[in-house]
């Protein structure tokens, strides 16, 4: 039987599907004690941090967790979710960031450095997986 193109694309996944899936799933697994580590490493915001942390860092890290676990199983359900926990982490990260630059003078360099790349880089992932070309995929 002969494939035509258009079925043999139909099989294949969009370019960087696999990659970001992985990414999305190693990043949601590292984000756990990457919170932890601030909480216990940073003594100026600890109370912050660990409200943050508590709040709204591990829901949306446990929702990326299944977003990505989902796209991975080829569910298309998990674009959805996907897109739920970076809009989750854009949500959480855009103002913490700037009250951060706005109150700590200490390494205010680095913040802003850290926080425009984590913003970039959460824009980009979730504009990948707003593609309808994933859709068509997964259904």
């Amino acid at each position: 039987m002969v494939l035509l193109p258009t079925r043999l694309a139909m099989l294949q996944p969009p370019r960087g599907y696999l990659t970001l899936a992985w990414l999305g799933l190693v990043a949601n697994i590292l984000i756990v004690p990457f919170t932890l580590g601030v909480i216990l490493l940073d003594p100026t915001w600890r109370g912050v941090h660990i409200a943050v942390g508590s709040s709204a860092v591990l829901p949306t890290a446990a929702v990326g967790l299944v977003g990505a676990i989902a796209l991975l199983r080829w569910r298309a359900w998990g674009q959805i979710v996907a897109i739920v926990g970076l809009s989750m982490s854009l949500a959480v990260a855009l103002p913490y960031g700037i009250v951060r630059l706005a109150l700590l003078p200490e390494g205010r360099p680095l913040t802003a450095i850290a926080a425009a790349l984590l913003w970039t880089v959460n824009i980009a992932a979730l504009v990948f997986w707003c593609r309808p070309s994933i859709r068509r995929y997964l259904t």
